[in-house]
């Protein structure tokens, strides 16, 4: 979804992407070949910060080989649970002269602002709130009353499923974002040409063998878009503690409870761009479980009376 909204709004610019990569098949010499000029982007989502240190080391690398290229690292949330992480990141991309870092709430601004003193920020909406899934046809069938999908990793803050305790003869599933049956068949074809590049990684700097590349990154994130929707649309209720996961519930308009994860990231997009789009329910501690329930039976009846 990130990508996509990336992608959509750059073409709604007019502008080409003429290179796409991820940090292991990352080819210096390639992108030298195919882009020698212009703005250099990094993907947004997730975090910029110490949880995930193989992307951030990949940030850091890429603005110390272009120090005399424009960085802009597309919306992220901010967090460092280290000083010393933040310091280091501070100095490696406070000392790039034209590297701009987008944040996608204002906690993250004030975040960026106290721990990287040196590096401009600018506030700027999560970019999958730029993508628009298409509208289906009448009514979806749906199988599943209530989806769960929550987070089971280290991201993982109180927890979603607590709030959503099984009733009789409800049609409930929990989950989490990954790919069953044929389509995880064709994600294994579809990345093919990228674990190749990753066993010779001569083919990843070969212009010749780029388009193969880059269509994998076309397929396995149609893929991914695929089965989000059939999932979300399968279902009447949505519960989950992942952002993108409310995002999608917000473009579906899927009535959704909502937790946050472990450093307030969902609620800090809240805050700046979704806190009024929608149906849904905001929770936080163990004193709001009741008060969950009863709003998704609501939920749900108010789902059949329409």
């Amino acid at each position: 979804m990130i990508w996509r909204g990336e992608l959509d709004h750059l073409a709604s610019l007019g502008l080409r992407v003429r290179y796409r990569t991820d940090i292991k098949r990352f080819s210096p010499d390639l992108m030298d070949r195919l882009v020698p000029d212009g703005p250099i982007l990094l993907h947004g989502g997730g975090n910029f910060g110490d949880l995930w240190p193989e992307f951030q080391r990949f940030r850091e690398r890429i603005v110390s080989l272009y120090p005399n290229r424009r960085v802009i690292q597309l919306p992220q949330s901010i967090e460092f649970r280290d000083a010393a992480a933040a310091e280091a990141a501070n100095k490696v991309f406070g000392q790039h002269d034209d590297f701009h870092l987008l944040v996608r709430d204002w906690q993250s601004h004030a975040r960026a602002r106290a721990t990287l003193p040196d590096v401009r920020v600018q506030f700027c909406h999560d970019a999958a709130l730029g993508w628009q899934p298409r509208t289906g046809g009448g009514r979806t069938n749906e199988k599943v009353d209530v989806l769960v999908l929550a987070r089971r990793d280290h991201e993982r803050g109180v927890g979603i499923s607590r709030f959503v305790p099984a009733r009789p003869g409800r049609r409930d599933r929990t989950a989490d974002w990954g790919l069953s049956g044929i389509d995880a068949l064709l994600w294994r074809l579809a990345r093919v040409p990228l674990g190749l590049a990753r066993t010779a990684p001569k083919l990843a700097s070969l212009p010749a063998y780029y388009p193969a590349m880059s269509f994998s990154y076309r397929a396995l994130a149609a893929l991914n878009l695929r089965d989000g929707l059939r999932l979300f649309r399968g279902s009447r209720l949505i519960a989950t503690d992942r952002l993108h996961a409310h995002v999608l519930a917000l473009l579906l308009r899927k009535p959704h409870v909502v937790a946050d994860n472990n450093y307030g990231k969902i609620a800090g997009v809240m805050n700046a761009s979704t806190g009024d789009l929608g149906d849904f329910l905001f929770v936080s501690g163990e004193d709001e479980i009741d008060s969950a329930m009863q709003w998704i039976d609501e939920g749900l009846q108010r789902g059949e009376a329409l």
